[in-house]
């Protein structure tokens, strides 16, 4: 090997010890990248627990009630989600007379029941369905929960949207599923997630989530309204009337009920 400079021939020892000098070289700046983004990464999700209502707040919020509606296409449905800590949600939906009801626990799998059908039956939702509705069960989003729920984050860099200068922040779920959160750098709420995901046709699409009219609940931001596209074409979207703040959940069931066992019969 001719080194250009001098025209000097080297020793293949000599080529050897450049070429990991150079090699350990590369692989110390990319590390110090890779720290410096996730430095930053942590630096957003510490402003954006602030601009959101503080630590304090947000933990002191343990559970919620939203009722509002979704449309979807020409339909318009109403609804009544309670979700609590730390993934456990249920979600009743109201159209032409009868309600779908589905939920999880966090820990059994999710499951639905349909009154149009009587009387009840409890059953898992199919896969597909499933995954999405657990994935999106999760109380904080990923930059309040971080590692305590398996987020890693990254930050990506800044890109403008119509005129709007946002901030990207890769994260990462368990070392596998990953996604973008972008928020805006001046309020640093969330108002966009993208993220890919498998169609109940085993189709990969791209799934992008808008979050819009933040309003505080006990001191903490919500976005109360929230606008999903698939692959650039909006599908649904979904409006918050209201927000109760920890309410009662005595009469809330999130694990699916047991199907009666009829009584022994006497000999």
């Amino acid at each position: 090997m001719r080194w250009p400079a001098a025209g000097l021939v080297l020793a293949p020892g000599v080529v050897q010890r450049a070429g990991m000098r150079r090699l350990a070289a590369v692989l110390s700046l990319v590390i110090s990248v890779s720290t410096l983004r996730a430095d930053r990464a942590e630096e957003i999700a510490q402003i954006h627990i602030e601009a959101m209502g503080g630590l304090k707040r947000i933990e002191a919020l343990k559970s919620l009630r939203a009722t509002g509606h979704v449309a979807t296409g020409k339909k318009q449905m109403r609804f009544t989600m309670t979700a609590a800590r730390p993934a456990r949600v249920r979600v009743e939906t109201d159209a032409g007379g009868r309600t779908l009801v589905q939920a999880t626990d966090g820990a059994e799998p999710a499951w639905e029941f349909d009154t149009g059908t009587w009387p009840p039956k409890y059953r898992e939702m199919n896969a597909a369905t499933a995954r999405t509705f657990v994935a999106d069960a999760e109380y904080d989003d990923p930059l309040v929960a971080r590692e305590s729920r398996g987020y890693t984050l990254d930050y990506a860099g800044e890109i403008m949207v119509d005129g709007r200068k946002l901030l990207r922040v890769l994260v990462t779920h368990k070392l596998s599923a990953t996604f973008s959160l972008l928020l805006d750098e001046e309020t640093f709420v969330i108002v966009k997630r993208v993220e890919h995901r498998e169609s109940a046709g085993g189709r990969k699409v791209q799934l992008v989530t808008h979050y819009e009219d933040y309003r505080p609940v006990d001191g903490v931001l919500f976005p109360f309204t929230i606008t999903l596209a698939v692959d650039g074409k909006a599908t649904q979207q979904t409006k918050i009337s209201r927000i109760e703040p920890n309410p009662d959940l005595t009469n809330v069931v999130f694990t699916r009920p047991k199907a009666a066992v009829p009584p022994a019969q006497s000999p």
